[in-house]
């Protein structure tokens, strides 16, 4: 598809704002928003939002203040400015608001640097009435005093937030991300990015990490660039990583608070990104999403980057790249993406003092050049850009730029410009108010037009034909008054060739007041009619005949007569009913309704028991009490290894139910083994914890005591025999480099044991060690491997060693001995189990590994 045509010299002649090649015609004057402040040179900070019916939303700041102009769909303002009461000191800075189909809207900025950065949320009604009482701060000092890197820190641990990201969408959910500074005073430590979810009748979700932290480099932070776009409840954040010393780009799904799915790799170098204007993402219809950016790429012949381009790439609904590789675009610079009623978006950019636009089909193709000449070109630097509308209500394009109205003016008056929609094929669509009428009921008629070209007569205006005549420009509105008498009439319009689709009529059907009318008919659905709670469906309608509508039941207000609607994230199980009446101009009415089952949540949230130790044989064992939480409904529950009980009822092992903020407590049988463990594993909604229950070692084991390779007193305990010679040893030559042994090597001897029997050793290792394998190795330490007879419970290791047989490698009665060590980061290396070597001495060299005693059961959370 190609842009049909440029605009005559007679045109620019008599629209003078079109003297600059826009991609469309100028559909009215532009609208001039003052500063509050006179003084104030050009405003730099300001971004607008446009809902579907055609109003807007501009905010812009003055130093420390914001400010917020509402605008009519026709582009007049309406009412007098807000001032928005920014919160902190210092100068606003990334400010961004967002609208929902309803025109209310949201505020998102920051002030301060680095340490002292902190960035601000506020909802706002339609009315400009804030919903809340004051900007909500994003920052926060650190909760939890031995958070990694601020054990001592004490009062002066805080997070910083910056750069954020925000979006709204048709049904007001909000999705917004934003950079995290963890920091110790000035000092940096780590920065991560988060993602937040906020529903539009419920509470917002805590901030979720998106993707993994980053530490400070030469206390220097690393901002998290990030660009987030909310459609029907489900967003997709793109943004920033650092590999090395690149910029990557990567993007993470999630339906309201729920990942969906592992992060999409968008492209692994190039990037050049600074502020949240060089990246942008787009949702596609077919499920999948566009990512464009500020990169360049690199020459191997040179050893060195391409100067800075704009690229594009695509993914379908699977996060699968529907583009081999970046697409490279005409511009330098990325200016904005947006996106049409029907998916299809443009790419806008500056090309050195040009602007330039891309137009890409929602279903894929090559670009359609909009408006390749530019936007401004010799007057670009009294123009000066500073925001573009992201959704195009009815396909026309907004435009926010400083422009002085002489020559001394400073720069300081902000314009909101709106041309004809962007769309690469030439267009033209004509709309009644209301159609058919009765006659002398006093329903008063606007005829609304719109075309996306230039008009092929004089002054670039078209012909009307029909029950109007004369010439019109190619947008507008003409108010027809009201009719008393019935019959037809035909408004015609001639904007271009007919084959392109630029002629085009309406008829107004005019009834007779003993004329009955046509009853209506809708046709309302859900889709799907089945979600899991915390989900959203999409209510689908159309009618015949119909005039108005009026939605009652698990949704309100007036709709148009057709569309669709998201029902937003729901979490209340239950049915739900969704009924639209209809109603042909007074007259006649007609009612359907269709019904959304949502699912109950039965998977709680994460849920652990602390393991008992130190247990007499044969004990009952109860554990500690929990709190199920996260679930909506009734989940089921059932137990191995042990018994349950609720709410402190009867214990029991058969299967049931368990609801949110019932209590629930776990009941275990220790072993008659020393040093063994029984678990009792319960399952809550496909969630397992396990509650651990360590036998205690004979009053006269054996116990031993010796410092580790960090001088930290670790402790051998044997259920039977005496530990002899316990010392530690260097590492073996054979020991895997794959491993790490914070404890190092140990070596020990067990005498005097039964003949041919099995004996416990418990090793208590220093509290704060996490030992997740043990390895064993020969006497001659060439070789090493896992050795299956050990359990971990937090620090305590527990090892299971049999005479002549599984960790004895002294091939004499009575006697073991073996090397071996505690390991952590294990990396599965298949042990195969070692060879024994024979003997020497009496004695077992046991490589011990920390763990078992307590037992803290951590359990995988659900996503949420």
């Amino acid at each position: 598809m190609t842009f049909a045509r440029s605009l005559s010299a007679m045109v620019l002649a008599a629209l003078p704002l079109m003297a600059h090649s826009l991609p469309g015609p100028q559909l009215a004057p532009a609208t001039l928003i003052s500063p509050a402040n006179s003084d104030i040179n050009r405003i730099d900070t300001a971004d607008i939002a446009r809902a579907n019916d055609g109003r807007s939303v501009i905010a812009w700041a003055e130093q420390g203040f914001i400010y917020i102009q509402r605008i009519n769909a026709d582009g007049s303002r309406n009412g007098m400015r807000i001032n928005g009461n920014a919160l902190g000191t210092g100068t606003v800075r990334d400010l961004q608001v967002a609208i929902d189909s309803s025109a209310n809207f949201a505020i998102m900025y920051t002030k301060g640097f680095e340490q002292n950065a902190i960035t601000y949320f506020r909802r706002f009604n339609a009315d400009g009435s804030p919903e809340t009482q004051e900007f909500e701060s994003q920052s926060s000092f650190a909760a939890l005093t031995n958070e990694t890197g601020f054990e001592n820190c004490l009062a002066t641990r805080f997070r910083a937030t910056s750069f954020p990201s925000l979006d709204m969408d048709t049904a007001g959910n909000v999705a917004f991300s934003y950079s995290v500074g963890h920091y110790c005073g000035s000092a940096i430590i780590s920065n991560e990015l988060r993602y937040r979810y906020l529903p539009k009748n419920n509470a917002g979700s805590e901030p979720i990490q998106v993707g993994a932290s980053v530490p400070a480099i030469d206390s220097t932070p690393y901002n998290f660039i990030s660009h987030t776009d909310i459609q029907d409840g489900q967003a997709v954040v793109l943004y920033t990583r650092r590999m090395a010393s690149a910029n990557l780009l990567s993007a993470q799904r999630y339906v309201g608070t729920m990942s969906s799915g592992n992060s999409v790799d968008v492209v692994t170098t190039g990037v050049n990104a600074v502020s949240i204007k060089d990246i942008g993402i787009l949702q596609t219809p077919n499920g999948g999403f566009v990512a464009a950016w500020n990169g360049n790429t690199f020459n191997p012949e040179n050893n060195s980057f391409s100067p800075n381009r704009v690229f594009l790439r695509r993914f379908n609904s699977n996060n699968t790249a529907t583009d081999a590789t970046p697409v490279q675009l005409l511009g330098v610079n990325l200016l904005a993406m947006q996106q049409e009623s029907d998916g299809d978006y443009a790419v806008v950019m500056t090309n050195n003092s040009t602007w330039i636009g891309q137009r890409f089909a929602a279903s894929g193709g090559d670009a359609t050049s909009l408006f390749s000449n530019g936007f401004y070109l010799t007057d670009y630097d009294n123009t000066t850009p500073v925001a573009l509308s992201k959704r195009l209500a009815n396909n026309d394009h907004e435009v926010l730029y400083n422009k002085n109205d002489n020559d001394t003016a400073p720069f300081n008056l902000l314009h909101l410009v709106r041309y004809g929609g962007p769309e690469g094929t030439p267009k033209l669509t004509m709309q009644l108010s209301k159609n058919p009428i009765v006659a002398g009921m006093g329903d008063q008629i606007i005829l609304r037009w719109i075309s996306n070209v230039v008009g092929p007569f004089n002054n670039g205006t078209c012909q009307a034909t029909g029950n109007w005549g004369g010439f019109v420009a190619p947008s507008g509105t003409r108010d027809l008054g009201f009719f008393s008498v019935a019959g037809d009439r035909t408004y015609g319009l001639i904007c271009g060739q007919n084959s392109q689709g630029l002629v085009q009529e309406v008829t107004l059907n005019v009834q007779g007041t003993e004329q009955p009318l046509p009853t209506p008919t809708v046709n309302l659905s859900v889709a799907p009619t089945s979600i899991n709670s915390g989900s959203a469906a999409q209510v689908n309608w159309s009618t015949t005949n119909a005039t108005t509508c009026e939605a009652s039941g698990a949704w309100s207000g007036s709709k148009n007569t057709s569309g669709n609607e998201s029902t937003g994230a729901l979490s209340t199980p239950g049915t739900l009913t969704y009924t639209l009446t209809c109603r042909n101009q007074g007259g006649p009415t007609a009612t359907q309704s269709a019904e959304l089952q949502v699912q109950a949540d039965t998977a709680p949230n994460i849920f652990s028991f602390t393991a008992a130790t130190n247990v007499n044989p044969g004990n009952l064992v109860e554990s500690n009490t929990i709190t199920i939480s996260g679930i909506n409904g009734a989940a089921p529950i059932s137990i191995v290894g042990g018994s349950y009980r609720i709410n402190g009822g009867q214990y029991t092992s058969a299967s049931g139910t368990i609801s949110n903020g019932n209590t629930l407590q776990l009941r275990a049988t220790a072993s008659n083994t020393p040093g063994a463990t029984n678990d009792a594993t319960v399952n809550v909604g496909g969630i397992e914890a396990v509650f651990t229950v360590t036998t205690r070692m004979p009053d006269n084991a054996s116990t031993v005591r010796v410092n580790d390779s960090r001088n930290n007193a670790v402790e051998f305990m044997s259920s039977e025999g005496t530990i002899n010679n316990l010392r530690t040893v260097p590492t073996p030559q054979g020991a895997p480099t794959t491993r790490e042994y914070p404890n190092g090597f140990f070596a020990f001897n067990i005498d005097n044991v039964t003949a041919g029997g099995t004996v416990t050793v418990m090793v208590t290792l220093p509290a704060d060690a996490r030992p997740t394998s043990y390895l064993k190795c020969n006497d001659a330490g060439t070789s090493c491997a896992d050795f299956p007879g050990a359990t971990f419970n937090n620090n305590v290791v527990v090892l299971s060693l049999t005479d002549n047989g599984a960790g004895d490698n002294d091939p004499r009665l009575g006697f073991i001995a073996d090397p071996g060590a505690p390991a952590i980061t294990p990396v599965s290396t298949g042990g195969a189990g070692m060879t024994n070597a024979g003997g020497g001495g009496g004695s077992l060299n046991a490589l011990l590994l920390p763990l078992v005693g307590l037992l803290l059961w951590r359990v995988r959370k659900k996503d949420i």
